[in-house]
């Protein structure tokens, strides 16, 4: 990776006085090339770099909705979710039981996109950010709370939706047990529960199921937060303090719902001789985004020029955009090529468990399906919720592989 060009004019200056210094004086050094060292924050926008700390974002995440996985689809799901049967619970009331173990299945198969799917967003996100900043651009990205964002809002559904589930299932393995509760009498009726494992059962369905959930979506929610794990300012001085200023004086700021809303107009730079490297594409988006550009427009302006973008991008949530300028094939610079690549491979990787979800909906999907051609007609219910989160999941695929690979195709 290249430093960037100010700073290194900046250094081979210094470098070039202090050889007329010794010069002057007589004292000269060693023949040969000296070669300027690269800053020692750039590591972190290499491509090795960026995917180990994805990964550990990501693998937290992946972790605590295994162990919810393990619990409900595994071989021993039937111990820890309901049986559904009318016989057992009524016809009315097995309908909202099948409703109910739907979400207990989907939330943390849905979870786990949304979790692949951040993590591509935060790998091409940082890979940006250090990129323009090796070439005195720094990038300001909009920030997207949890609560703003359809997905999370939709987890956080399926959990409540869940919930259900486990309390109808504690009701009717000890409904006896709850004729018994008396409301004036809380310490005995708190003596009754536990007798009748009642507070037992409950602190179950906690370990195995709601606090795995409720660790994953901390996780999820700290994820968010694009620019909190980016390079601090201390570290950016840490080389060369005085050249570092100097840079950071010219450095030019950029927005990023300007840029979003100019890379998807087209970027309009042409490749000299079928070859174009990345700092041209940089050069094209500062001239046109940045606030110190001489063809900038006034604030007015700007606003009124973005405010169709900023509909359209309230109503999706991930556009990958960054992709368009990372991973536009007429790039040839052996840096941007290396990453290219290694991104291809890191879309292998994010398919394995993309795979996992869709067989495991699939399969589920099915044995609903067989259960209805068999007569239990309240797997209805379950066949509907399933569905709905199939085909959300085939959206969240179809949109990373187009934003990813077919657009920067």
């Amino acid at each position: 990776m290249q430093v960037p060009y100010r700073l290194r004019l900046l250094r081979e200056e210094k470098l070039s006085k202090d050889l007329q210094a010794a010069g002057s004086s007589g004292n000269y050094g060693t023949t040969g090339t000296t070669e300027v060292k690269r800053s020692t924050w750039e590591h972190r926008g290499e491509p090795l770099q960026l995917f180990l700390e994805a990964g550990l974002a990501a693998g937290r995440q992946l972790f605590a909705l295994l162990l919810i996985i393990v619990q409900v689809l595994g071989p021993h799901s039937h111990d820890n979710i309901m049986n559904c049967d009318p016989v057992r619970c009524g016809t009315y009331l097995s309908y909202l039981c099948e409703y109910t173990k739907a979400h207990v299945r989907c939330f943390p198969l849905l979870a786990m996109a949304v979790s692949l799917m951040i993590a591509a967003r935060m790998v091409l996100n940082h890979r940006l950010y250090y990129q323009l900043l090796k070439h005195d651009l720094l990038i300001s990205f909009e920030p997207l709370l949890p609560s703003q964002d359809s997905l999370f809002r939709l987890l956080l559904w399926c959990l409540v939706n869940a919930l259900p589930h486990f309390i109808m299932n504690i009701w009717l393995a000890h409904r006896e047990c709850f004729h018994l509760v008396k409301l004036g009498d809380l310490a005995s009726s708190a003596e009754k529960l536990m007798a009748a494992n009642v507070l037992h059962d409950a602190h179950q369905v906690a370990v195995f199921y709601f606090i795995p959930a409720v660790v994953f979506l901390i996780f999820l929610f700290s994820s968010y937060d694009t620019e909190a794990t980016l390079l601090p300012l201390s570290k950016f001085f840490e080389d060369d303090f005085e050249a570092s200023r100097t840079v950071l004086n010219r450095v030019r700021f950029m927005r990023e719902k300007h840029v979003v809303d100019y890379v998807q107009k087209g970027l309009r730079v042409q490749a000299t001789n079928g070859e174009l490297a990345i700092g041209e594409i940089f050069h094209e988006l500062a001239e046109a985004t940045a606030t110190d550009a001489p063809t900038m427009r006034t604030q007015r302006g700007l606003r009124a020029m973005f405010r169709k973008g900023d509909e359209e991008r309230s109503r999706v949530t991930w556009t990958m955009w960054p992709a368009k300028v990372l991973l536009d094939p007429r790039v040839s610079d052996k840096d941007t090529v290396i990453f290219r690549c290694v991104w291809y491979f890191f879309l292998v990787v994010l398919g394995l468990p993309l795979l996992f979800v869709l067989y495991c909906l699939s399969t589920q999907m099915f044995k609903d399906i067989l259960d209805v051609w068999s007569g239990q007609t309240s797997d209805v219910a379950g066949i509907l919720i399933e569905s709905g989160h199939f085909v959300i999941f085939g959206y969240l695929s179809w949109l990373l592989y187009r934003r990813t690979v077919s657009d920067t195709s």
